[in-house]
C-alpha cells in the first residue's frame, strides 16, 4: 500500500525470524497482488535482465516505481562471490533510495539503464536466524556496510509458547490443507493512482519521535555502530499515510500512529514473541 502514497518513499522490509516461523508463508499469500514480484534468487544483474525483458511492469511511469520485490531467503543474496555481493548490495541501495542511475554498470552497461534511469522500488525479504547472527554468513555485517539499518525497517519476532500450541491445533485439525480452511491469497484492495495523503504536524511529530526511540533501539543491538534515524523517520511517515490509505482515508489519525506505535514493538532485533490478537483489525473506514 506505501507505494500507491504519492510523494513518499517506498518502504523495504526485512522479517529476521526462526526457521517455521511463517516468513515465507506469509510473504507467499501476498505474492499475487500488482507491484509485488517474487524472485527466489536476487542479484542486480537478474533484475536489469528482467526489466529489460519486460517481466516486470512498472506501477508508475511519472516517477518511475516498480512495486516491492519479494526474496524469500534474503541470505541467499550473499552466497555470491564477493564482488556479485558488493554490485547487489550497490544496487539494492540505489534502487531503495536514490533511484537507479546509469552512471553505475550493475553487471549490464549503463547505456541499456536509460529506461529506467530513476526508477525505485522496495524490497521485502525473509531471514532466519542463523543467517542473520552467526559470523559465518556475515549479512548483519554487510546490511550495516550497505547501510540498510539506516534506510529501512528489520523486523524480528518469535513464537510464543501459546501460539505454537495454536499452529499445532490447526495442523491437527487439517487446516493448512489446501482442500479444508486454507488462505492461499490474500488480496489487498489497491487505489488505480497515486494518492495524496495528509499529515497534521502533531502526528508527524509523534513519528518523529517513535523513530528516534526505534533508532535508539537499533544502535543498541548494533553497538558499537549508531543509526540518527533520519531515514527511518521518513519511512515511518510513509507508513502511516499508508495505515490511512488502507483504511480508505486521505487523511492520518490517531488511529494510524497508534498502529505504527504498535507494530514498532518488533522494529529491533530483540525478538519479541508475536501477540495472539490484532487490536486494529477492525479499523473504520473515516475521512
Amino acid at each position: 500500500m506505501v507505494r500507491y502514497v504519492k510523494g513518499e518513499r517506498i518502504v523495504s522490509l526485512l522479517l529476521v525470524a526462526e526457521p517455521e516461523s511463517g516468513k515465507t508463508e506469509l510473504m507467499k499469500k501476498y505474492r499475487k497482488n500488482r507491484g509485488v514480484f517474487v524472485r527466489r534468487r536476487f542479484t542486480s544483474y537478474g533484475v536489469i535482465r528482467d526489466l529489460l525483458e519486460g517481466k516486470m511492469e512498472l506501477i508508475s511511469k511519472s516517477p518511475k516505481i516498480l512495486g516491492h520485490i519479494f526474496i524469500y531467503d534474503y541470505a541467499t543474496i550473499f552466497a555470491f562471490k564477493a564482488n556479485t555481493v558488493n554490485t547487489t548490495i550497490e544496487f539494492l541501495d540505489a534502487l531503495t533510495e536514490e533511484g537507479l542511475s546509469c552512471e553505475s554498470e550493475y553487471w549490464i552497461r549503463g547505456a541499456d539503464l536509460k529506461q529506467f534511469e530513476g526508477l525505485h522500488a522496495g524490497l521485502i525479504a525473509g531471514i532466519n536466524t542463523f543467517g542473520f547472527f552467526t559470523s559465518r554468513g556475515k549479512v548483519k555485517a554487510n546490511l550495516y556496510k550497505g547501510g540498510w539499518f539506516s534506510r529501512n525497517v528489520v523486523v524480528s519476532f518469535a513464537i510464543s509458547e501459546t501460539m505454537k500450541l495454536k499452529i499445532f491445533d490447526t495442523i491437527t485439525e487439517g487446516k493448512y490443507r489446501y482442500d479444508k480452511d486454507f488462505v492461499g491469497q490474500l488480496r489487498i484492495v489497491l487505489p488505480l493512482k497515486r494518492t495524496n495523503v495528509r499529515i497534521s504536524k502533531e502526528h508527524a511529530e509523534t513519528i518523529r519521535d517513535l523513530a528516534s526511540e526505534i533508532a535508539e533501539e537499533y544502535s543498541n543491538d548494533l553497538k558499537p555502530h549508531k543509526i540518527k534515524g533520519f531515514r527511518l523517520h521518513k519511512s515511518l511517515i510513509s507508513l502511516v499515510k499508508a495505515s490511512a490509505l488502507r483504511d480508505g482515508r486521505t487523511r492520518v489519525i490517531e488511529n494510524d500512529v497508534e498502529r505504527i506505535r504498535y507494530l514498532s514493538n518488533w522494529m529491533n532485533l530483540q525478538m519479541r514473541p508475536l501477540k495472539m490478537e490484532y487490536p486494529f483489525a477492525g479499523s473504520k473506514k473515516r475521512r
